[in-house]
């Protein structure tokens, strides 16, 4: 197993001023989320809406500021990179030990039912008016803002002009250090600890819950004894048999007679793994023969071109192109595949058809043909790969097939 150094501090903050002065921004805002932890260094436990924000000025004279709730100050102070911080009250009780043993302690107003959402999008407007920006040109992700906090936060800042900023967010996180590419190694070796576990144990009778309860105590049995392990979490999406659809519980149980779709993710220090396999009981028949041949000849045609320079949509259309060729006409996707990084979900930018940008070394990349066939099953075959200076290095090591199971 992969062994990952504790936490390391990925973000360059040379090269985010310099995205942003290159989009014309005086400011950014990484609105909670993955930004929030990658610019700050901080996993903050309440990441609500509006709860967690980096405010990083253009200019390096001018401080950055981060808002966070008072419940989680102490732990912003341990763990964030940035500098000042400012904090906001929830709807609990923080006691002082030693006010309390003096008799001291003072009556609170807290806000009800939770937080002051527009208090803390003030705070922000007032951050912003210190540094002298609060006219200035503003970026952020539009995708991660809600409605209701942009209108407060336009209204607390009337004359600044906000630009989108995901494109910025995008190119900083797009290549990865050596440390977020060992966590991502050793998220797709735990993966597939899993999976293996669940192609290994008896599974007659079990429905999605059951596959997932195996998959987590392989993985969980796999960190005993590493309590460093920078292990935040699992995430499976499966379906059995025909009915395609993946659910959370309940629906159909394991008979041995039909196909397993299986998507799973491990998250270290918050980067996520992507691996993909199905499950058979015993031989596939010929039509499921011939549809998982044609998924793997996408996956075939798509890996030798990833390497760096190769445009994105290239990769795509090789892909797609081969599973046509091989007995499908009509299989048609928007995207084969996707970058990776702080989270377990799909990143972009996409190995899609209207995606130029080149291959870079340093970026991460989930490659994946599936087809889902109602009534028959779904047919998955996803792998990782970082690109490097000579081509790239396949994370994966499953065999590119069908994964037997057993009852």
């Amino acid at each position: 197993m992969t062994k990952v150094s504790p936490a390391q501090y990925p973000c360059d903050m040379d090269r985010l001023r310099a995205l942003m002065q290159a989009a014309g921004m005086d400011a950014i805002l990484a609105w909670g989320g993955a930004n929030f932890r990658y610019v700050t260094g901080f996993a903050n436990y309440f990441d609500n809406p509006g709860g967690s924000v980096a405010l990083i000025p253009a200019d390096p004279a001018l401080e950055p500021v981060i808002l966070v709730a008072s419940w989680v100050e102490d732990a912003a102070r341990a763990d964030n990179r940035l500098g000042t911080i400012r904090t906001y009250p929830l709807w609990i009780e923080i006691g002082d030990v030693e006010q309390v043993r003096a008799g001291t302690a003072k009556e609170t107003p807290k806000p009800s039912p939770r937080f002051d959402l527009g208090a803390n999008m003030r705070s922000l407007a007032q951050a912003l008016a210190e540094r002298g920006l609060e006219a200035g040109r503003i970026g952020i992700e539009m995708n991660s803002v809600s409605a209701q906090a942009f209108q407060l936060l336009t209204e607390a800042l009337p004359r600044a002009r906000f630009a989108e900023a995901a494109g910025v967010f995008t190119d900083l996180r797009l290549c990865k250090t050596d440390w977020e590419i060992a966590c991502m190694v050793k998220a797709t070796q735990l993966a597939e600890t899993g999976l293996l576990a669940v192609a290994d144990a008896p599974l007659q009778g079990l429905d999605t819950v059951g596959l997932k309860q195996i998959y987590d105590a392989a993985v969980t049995d796999a960190l005993a004894g590493d309590p460093d392990s920078g292990f935040n979490g699992t995430r499976v999406t499966a379906s059995i048999g025909g009915a395609v659809s993946p659910v959370i519980s309940g629906g159909p149980r394991v008979t041995g007679e039909e196909l397993v779709f299986f998507d799973c993710a491990v998250s270290i220090h918050g980067y996520g793994s992507d691996t993909g396999r199905t499950l058979t009981f015993g031989p596939p028949g010929p039509e499921a023969r011939r549809i998982m041949d044609a998924v793997c000849a996408g996956m075939d045609a798509a890996i030798p071109l990833l390497v760096p320079g190769t445009p994105m949509c290239d990769v795509f259309r090789a892909g797609q192109d081969a599973v046509r060729a091989a007995g499908l006409p009509w299989y048609t996707r928007g995207h084969i595949g996707h970058t990776m990084g702080l989270g377990m979900g799909e990143q972009g930018p996409y190995l899609s058809p209207v995606e130029t940008r080149p291959l870079e070394p340093g970026m991460v990349i989930a490659l994946e043909t599936p087809l889902y066939m109602r009534g028959l099953g779904g047919f998955q075959v996803e792998e990782c790969f970082v690109i490097t200076t000579e081509g790239h290095r396949r994370f994966t090591t499953l065999p590119r097939d069908f994964l037997q199971a057993r009852l």
